[in-house]
């Protein structure tokens, strides 16, 4: 069985969604420390000029606070954030099939980011046909270490891994002899950027993109095929 363990972002890029979507079982890690300024209550989508643009939900996130304690500053932030996407992406060809079930879980989430991220996650994982995934929250698994290696090799037992995709960052803190002693395969992920493109409305690609940049522009069934195919392990 293969595992993939990531903190929640806000409407992930697509190298985000490669892992999961590589992956037999997808484990949600919202219990550990917020990063302020990083992707965990933000991503980018292109704007009407053709740049790339940060949506952002504002949030309450006092340091050394869990992700999953965090609360959201401004409760404007859904008016916001749906008139930007809509505005950036009306003319896309599969933006009308596609917006309605994201905008509804936009606008009636709670206002917590780990549900923001949560909701809107496993929307997009409808909207990519990838039922055959299967998602746990980490606080089910009953199962946590002040050490980021012995937790993310306590959370592969725990659901039985025997394969545990890892993406590149983890090359700097990532001890791998752990995972072979328990008897799991660590794969590095290569995700490779020049599998992923697509025609997006313009005349300038960007990537790096929020994944529903690839979904409102080339639908669910080429983003799916495209997500899958960046990277093979």
């Amino acid at each position: 069985m293969i595992v993939s363990i990531h903190q929640p972002h806000f409407l992930p890029w697509m190298a985000y969604f490669n892992k999961v979507l590589r992956s037999d079982t997808f484990v949600w890690l919202h219990s550990v420390q917020y990063r302020k300024n990083y992707f965990q209550n933000r991503t980018q989508i292109k704007n009407v000029n053709e740049q790339p643009l940060w949506l952002t939900v504002p949030v309450h996130a006092k340091l050394g606070v869990k992700i999953d304690e965090v609360t959201v500053a401004d409760p404007k932030w859904r008016n916001r954030i749906c008139r930007t996407i809509e505005q950036c992406y009306c003319k896309a060809p599969y933006f009308a099939e596609c917006w309605p079930v994201l905008e509804d879980c936009l606008r009636t989430t709670a206002d917590t980011l780990d549900e923001i991220n949560y909701r809107t996650f496993c929307v997009l994982l409808r909207l990519l046909n990838a039922d055959a995934v299967t998602v746990k929250r980490i606080g089910d698994l009953a199962v946590d270490s002040d050490d980021p290696t012995t937790r993310l090799v306590n959370v592969c037992n725990a659901v039985g891994a025997t394969a545990y995709i890892a993406g590149r960052g983890g090359r700097n803190y990532l001890r791998h002899e752990e995972f072979e002693k328990a008897g799991i395969k660590v794969l590095w992920q290569d995700f490779l950027f020049h599998k992923a493109t697509y025609s997006q409305i313009g005349k300038t690609f960007l990537s790096g993109l929020s994944v529903i940049d690839c979904i409102f522009n080339a639908g669910p069934i080429r983003a799916k095929d495209l997500l899958i195919k960046a990277w093979a392990p």
